[in-house]
């Protein structure tokens, strides 16, 4: 089955469990993860986050996939995004989306205690803590609202943990903590070891999806706590 438009985002045995935190290194860099969907790769997601002047967080996305049926692609998505995190809080969002030849955008700028949004869905001003769906810092589940990167939609999402989980790293199976995240068109289950982001589960078009990370270094809560 092809996924649903706007369906991917909102939502990519008895082996020795090793541990990640060996291979953590502070400063911040790119992580990539494969995403499959029931199985089958479907594509990459690459984030950057790095520190930059005056003590910021910087971020940057590249998201590229696609699903093919019997080898003819029927179904393809692209998003590039780049966001600046100051003082916990979100300064800036910049977000073009391919969504299989449907434009969508996102747009953030900090304005006074306020965010103000002008996305493809939405345009209005949101509370000046809001987050938004890049999941990059654990700290994001403190907060009450998060802004759809595709769309600017703001969603307001209920976090809970749901106990230890397990994913396949470039290594071996790596123990983590797992926890939900739901609201309007959101319905994930986000993974995290040493307060670090490892996977995404969701559903893509009535499919199972997940993350898998290509390498679980670098570390980026560093920077997320260098920015603070």
């Amino acid at each position: 089955m092809t996924p649903t438009r706007r369906s991917l985002i909102l939502g990519v045995g008895a082996a020795t469990v090793l541990s990640p935190f060996p291979l953590l290194a502070a400063g911040g860099g790119s992580r990539t993860f494969t995403v499959y969907r029931d199985g089958a790769e479907m594509g990459t997601h690459r984030i950057d986050v790095r520190s930059g002047p005056d003590g910021a967080a910087e971020v940057d996305i590249d998201i590229r996939l696609q699903v093919k049926i019997l080898g003819i692609t029927a179904y393809r998505y692209t998003m590039r995004n780049r966001e600046v995190w100051k003082g916990g809080r979100l300064v800036s969002m910049d977000s073009e989306t391919n969504d299989d030849g449907d434009p969508d955008f996102s747009r953030v700028r900090q304005v006074g205690d306020e965010l103000e949004i002008e996305g493809s869905m939405f345009s209005g001003r949101v509370p000046g803590d809001t987050v938004s769906t890049t999941y990059w810092s654990m700290d994001f589940l403190k907060r009450g609202i998060w802004i759809n990167t595709q769309t600017g939609v703001p969603i307001e999402v209920t976090t809970a943990a749901i106990g230890p989980g397990e994913i396949t790293g470039p290594n071996g199976p790596v123990a983590t903590e797992r926890w939900t995240a739901k609201g309007e068109k959101l319905d994930v289950i986000l993974h995290y070891a040493g307060g670090e982001w490892l996977s995404v589960e969701f559903t893509a078009g009535g499919e199972p999806a997940v993350y898998a990370p290509q390498s679980i270094a670098p570390a980026f809560a560093p920077v997320w706590t260098a920015s603070l």
